[in-house]
């Protein structure tokens, strides 16, 4: 009777170990972390200008779409103090999975800018955000 007790609690314990050792399929999510030069709201979203690893200055636009659901591909977060503006994306598989912007919540602040003229309108189309680095 105790070998059948010692060998039931030893089979409970190999299947068990095997449940919890099954491999499970997370994706590795990347994070890259840029400054932001100045943000220019508009009635279709945000223009972007960030600094590249060579220091100059990169251009994106963010449709508005992007920032209303909630969990959507892009967050707003506003704060204040030395580190911002600046804006963290997350990669999934070398795309872009979601990005959030760190923003002063002072509009009077110098990183925010007017976005002037009307030929901006057809550049809030884009369905996915493209990130140069240098």
């Amino acid at each position: 009777m105790a070998k059948k007790a010692v060998f039931f609690i030893l089979f409970i314990m190999i299947v068990t170990a095997s449940f919890l050792s099954a491999e499970t399929t997370t994706a590795s999510v990347y994070p890259k972390t840029m400054a932001i030069n100045r943000i220019y709201p508009h009635a279709l979203g945000y223009k972007v200008d960030y600094i590249k690893s060579n220091r100059t200055i990169g251009t994106f636009y963010a449709p508005i779409s992007w920032f209303q659901k909630t969990a959507g591909y892009g967050e707003i977060a506003y704060g204040t103090g030395k580190h911002y503006p600046y804006a963290t994306f997350y990669y999934v598989d070398g795309k872009i999975d979601h990005f959030r912007l760190y923003l002063i919540e002072d509009f009077n602040d110098p990183s925010w800018g007017h976005l002037r003229g009307d030929d901006n309108d057809d550049k809030f189309n884009d369905e996915e955000l493209v990130i140069e680095y240098q």
